[in-house]
């Protein structure tokens, strides 16, 4: 025996047009969402293309409730736009009989009695649930800490190239020798963002190792001394990764 046809749902062009409404909010692709709710990016687009058009003639809950949940939404967004079969229609209210009818007295009303307590404050949104996989979830976190990191990295470098050069006009050293205390600035920004979660007299060692090289350069070692802190004082001024 064939299996039963489903009833022909309505409202699905609404339903699609809220659920493209709501991946383009969490600024989703339409191959970024197939691949969260667990489809194959290269083909499963198509099917979130049907969806959104209203082509699918009978989604599935799962579908739909995975779609919501990777776009960081609840239900709430899509009850008013929820399809419909058609096949079930609401009880009409019972009519009085003719008996009843004349010895029903009409009873006034009385006013629903005031809350003295405060409503209650509406629920919290759900959290956003990941739905990848835990090793996809950690390589991602592991890409935007480093990320993160070299952002943090480069600023300071930057922070530390100005306050350099502050300091090279403010002692008047010649202008010939700016790059070789530049780059004395760079190599110790280098080494303490390279060194940043060892202890302090480790980086002091590292640091000191970079002083000798500069001074056979013909390098002044108090200014060194003084770049050298100007360095650490901004990278230590910067946000943690």
């Amino acid at each position: 025996m064939g299996r039963k046809a489903r009833p022909a749902m309505t409202g699905l062009e609404a339903l699609g047009a809220r659920l493209k409404q709501i991946r383009q909010q969490a600024g989703l692709s339409q191959m970024k969402l197939a691949k969260l709710i667990g489809f194959e990016p290269a083909h499963g687009y198509k099917y979130i293309l049907r969806l959104e058009k209203g082509q699918v003639p009978n989604p599935t809950l799962r579908t739909i409730a995975a779609c919501i949940e990777a776009c960081g939404v609840g239900w709430q967004a899509v009850v008013d736009v929820l399809p419909a079969t058609g096949t079930v229609t609401p009880p009409a209210p019972a009519q009085p009989s003719t008996a009843n009818r004349k010895s029903e007295i009409p009873v006034p009303a009385s006013p629903a009695p005031q809350s003295l307590t405060p409503s209650p404050s509406p629920p919290a949104p759900p959290r956003r649930k990941d739905s990848r996989p835990m090793r996809e979830q950690l390589r991602s976190r592991r890409i935007e800490q480093r990320e993160l990191r070299t952002r943090r990295f480069w600023s300071g470098m930057k922070q530390a190239d100005e306050a350099t050069g502050a300091l090279l006009h403010a002692l008047r050293v010649p202008s010939p020798m700016h790059r070789a205390y530049l780059s004395f600035a760079r190599a110790c920004c280098s080494t303490i963002d390279a060194f940043e979660a060892a202890r302090p007299e480790i980086v002091e060692r590292e640091l000191a190792k970079l002083v000798q090289p500069a001074t056979v350069q013909g390098l002044d070692r108090r200014v060194l001394a003084q770049i050298e802190s100007a360095c650490t004082r901004v990278f230590r001024s910067q946000p943690t990764a």
